[in-house]
């Protein structure tokens, strides 16, 4: 998903149908006009990609939706709409949640209108079996988003051409749309190259449709498939170019932007190229020089923090001090410091992506699809333990002190992969999704004084805008 370098232009040109479309295009930009070349096809697959950086500033709706409402993350308390999510007292005229619902619908849309006209292009065949490939990996994307948060939403296959298109859809069944980004992910990769190189990399490649196949199982409970999936993405690995790296922290290096450990990321690029990143500002601490003021929008709870054990290293991707601009250091409570970019002077200017699934999820996916059908088999183990390994200082491939074993059952193997899931992912917006998909919401939640979270927290309301908009639209129960 390389939106480097890939004719920015051409992505502020597909407003087409794939922006609000209460927005009439300039007739030369018009759909008949635009897809008549391999350079539109190619333009019209990048604004498709485009969208994920735009769920929220520089996609900060990822966390918010997916860390705040969790035992992980604590906010300052000046937002209204983000109060209510980490109260969990969220309404259904929230900001955020009504913002997410419309980009993640316009993604969809800009793949639709992708998959329906590139056919039509006299191209490169196999270069239009990519691009539709990857349109339809997205679009994939986008629903595992909506059907995550909101369960049942209206199924759009087809372009959206007019104001009146999609009014007076029903919710489809989260079973319907489910199948549906199955069906989209296994065309996909059959469609997509084993690797990118260039200018192209960071596009969703066979690897990141099989990796992203098996999140979906396993959010399924389908641990027959989560598991074969995620064992072809593991057998691969080389073919793909997968690994770990050596140490957690070379994972979020912008050095290692879309390496070795990188199955798919949202792209971002700083430099005054008005497609950079925002979450260095905000996590790093209030008003502090980082990007000019830091944010200190969200930080670590003290129970989260407290959670790890002294030693693992990925404890130290957090801070609990900065140096402030006279040169003075400054004491606070602890901030997460995944994302660093010390070359950025400004907010949304850095260059750090944003990390969707990584190839250690996918040993994770493997281990607990595994335990769940058969124990903690020497498989299980072998997937789990390197992860482990690395997180204590230890090599990948040797036996250390650190290493889960078979001794702790299917029962103790299930917990400690929780927990490492939760540590491994911190500030990845993962937390919320892995406590809905293993019923654990509320037990986990309450149990840590979050007194207002029930089980209808396990989707968020549908906006009520969409509501209004359209009378067929039914709201999610007990909202």
């Amino acid at each position: 998903m390389k939106i480097n370098h890939i004719l920015y232009s051409s992505l502020l040109v597909l407003g087409l149908s794939a922006c609000s479309l209460e927005e009439t295009p300039p007739s030369a930009l018009a759909p008949v006009n635009f897809y008549t070349s391999a350079g539109d096809a190619v333009a019209a697959v990048n604004a498709v990609y485009d969208v994920a950086n735009q769920i929220g500033d520089q996609s900060r709706n990822f966390i918010i939706m997916g860390d705040i409402p969790s035992d992980d993350m604590n906010l300052l308390l000046n937002n209204a709409d983000r109060i209510q999510i980490w109260s969990f007292q969220t309404i259904p005229t929230n900001g955020v949640v009504s913002q997410s619902w419309q980009i993640l619908y316009q993604g969809v849309n800009r793949a639709n209108t992708a998959i329906e006209r590139i056919p039509g292009i006299q191209m490169d065949e196999n270069l239009k079996k990519r691009l539709i490939g990857e349109a339809k990996f997205m679009r994939a994307f986008y629903y595992f988003y909506l059907v995550r948060w909101w369960g049942g939403v209206p199924l759009m296959l087809t372009e959206t051409k007019s104001l009146a298109d999609g009014r007076d859809v029903k919710r489809a069944t989260a079973d319907e749309v489910y199948a549906q980004i199955i069906k989209d992910l296994t065309d996909a990769e059959t469609a997509l190259p084993d690797r990118f190189t260039g200018a192209d990399l960071g596009r969703a490649t066979a690897g990141s449709a099989k990796g992203m196949l098996a999140k979906v199982y396993l959010q399924r409970k389908d641990f027959t498939n989560a598991r074969a999936k995620s064992k072809e993405v593991i057998d691969n690995a080389a073919k793909y170019g997968y690994g770990l790296f050596d140490r957690y922290a070379d994972a979020f290096a912008i050095s290692n932007k879309n390496g070795r450990e990188s199955v798919f990321e949202i792209q971002f690029v700083g430099q005054g190229t008005g497609q950079g990143s925002g979450m260095v500002t905000y996590f790093a601490p209030e008003n502090s020089p980082v990007t000019g003021r830091g944010f200190g929008s969200f930080f670590p709870t003290t129970e989260f923090y407290n959670s790890f054990d002294p030693t693992d290293k990925r404890r130290e991707l957090f801070i609990n001090s900065y140096v402030d601009g006279g040169g003075r250091t400054v004491n606070t409570f602890q901030h997460f410091n995944k994302y660093q970019d010390p070359s950025a002077r400004a907010f949304g200017d850095a260059n750090n992506n944003f990390p969707i699934i990584r190839y250690a999820d996918v040993l994770l996916m493997f281990a607990e699809a595994e335990n769940e059908l058969n124990g903690p088999t020497a498989l299980a183990l072998n997937a789990a333990n390197p992860i482990r390994r690395r997180a204590f200082g230890f090599g990948l491939n040797a036996t250390s002190p650190v290493d889960f074993t078979a001794a702790l059952g299917k029962e103790g193997f299930r917990q400690r992969i929780y927990d490492e899931r939760r540590w491994e992912f911190n500030a990845e917006g993962q937390r919320w999704f892995d406590l809905v998909r293993t019923g654990r919401l509320v037990s986990v939640l309450k149990a840590k004084g979050k007194e207002n979270v029930q089980e209808k927290h396990n989707l968020f309301p549908i906006p009520q805008r969409e509501i209004d908009l359209n009378p067929n639209l039914t709201q999610n129960p007990n909202y």
